[in-house]
């Protein structure tokens, strides 16, 4: 008589079921994506410290036998196709994610290791050959001196601390010039630029550009070396790599334009370190200001 008396599922009752069948449903989808990012983290990191260097296909072949295995015994037969795109999202994050820590660990294992790269610049047979202090010292014996700091000095009205061209090897009046800042690690801007982590300010690796520039500037053809050329506009700057102390930055800027009528110059430049390229600048603009001395 209970059975008689029960009252049928209403129609409202059905898309109730029909919710709870597919939070169970999205229950597994969420379970079954969270074990594929765990899956997936654990191989890429196992992959890292085991090599490097093969870290796609070690990573690719475990997060892949990971997928199958959770999607074969977690997953339920009704939503196995839900968890599809779950699986993807995640299998592709975290490749991304560890594309991104292998880039941070390799430029962190630069900084840390980054050294004059003598063995390079002697060959690759002897890579592996312990060099004497002459033998390095002959390395840099073919770089020819134009003007040293005494003369670079002369030229600029800068000092200490804010001299940033020790020399100048390569010089072609009116035109252009290569000169050379020594990074060392007892400058005053690594005190706080960083303490753990010492990185030349990207500000003074331009300035230490534009100096040279004005070592082109502030000589004939161009001017007399009378007034000073002050920053107009810079345009296009491009960091590539870090400056630590250590390193050389090899600089070089080339006059584009010269209006001797308003005093405005207009020059490009690049710096290298170790042969790559650590900074580039479209335009500099420079204006020339003559000092006016009035007549007695």
């Amino acid at each position: 008589l209970a059975r008689a008396h029960r009252p049928e599922p209403s129609v409202d009752a059905v898309p109730m079921m029909t919710t709870r069948k597919n939070v169970r449903i999205a229950g597994s989808v969420a379970l079954a994506t969270a074990a594929a990012v765990a899956a997936i983290s654990s191989a890429h990191l196992l992959a890292f410290v085991v090599s490097p260097a093969g870290t796609s296909t070690l990573a690719k072949s475990l997060a892949e036998a990971s997928v199958n295995s959770i999607a074969s015994n977690v997953v339920p037969e009704e939503s196995k196709g839900s968890t599809t795109a779950g699986f993807g999202v995640a299998f592709v994050c975290f490749r991304v994610i560890a594309t991104r820590v292998g880039a941070v660990r390799h430029q962190r294992r630069n900084c840390r290791n980054r050294s004059v790269n003598v063995s390079a610049a002697a060959g690759r047979d002897e890579a592996g050959k312990f060099m004497h202090a002459e033998e390095v010292s002959k390395l840099t014996n073919s770089v020819p001196l134009q003007l040293d700091n005494v003369a670079v000095a002369k030229i600029l009205p800068h000092r200490y601390p804010f001299l940033l061209v020790d020399k100048v090897v390569s010089f072609e009046a009116g035109k252009r010039a290569v000169g050379v800042k020594n990074v060392t690690a007892n400058e005053p801007q690594f005190t706080g630029h960083f303490p753990d982590l010492p990185i030349m300010p990207g500000v003074l690796m331009i300035e230490a550009m534009a100096q040279l520039g004005g070592i082109v500037c502030l000589q004939a053809p161009i001017s007399d070396g009378k007034g000073q050329f002050f920053f107009a506009g810079i345009d296009g700057v491009k960091f590539r790599r870090p400056v630590v102390p250590g390193d050389t930055l090899v600089m070089e800027m080339e006059l584009e334009k010269w209006k001797p009528k308003y005093g405005v110059a207009k020059m490009k430049g690049k710096a290298y370190v170790n042969g790559q390229l650590a900074l580039q600048v479209d335009s500099f603009t420079f204006a020339m200001v003559q000092e006016n001395k009035e007549e007695p």
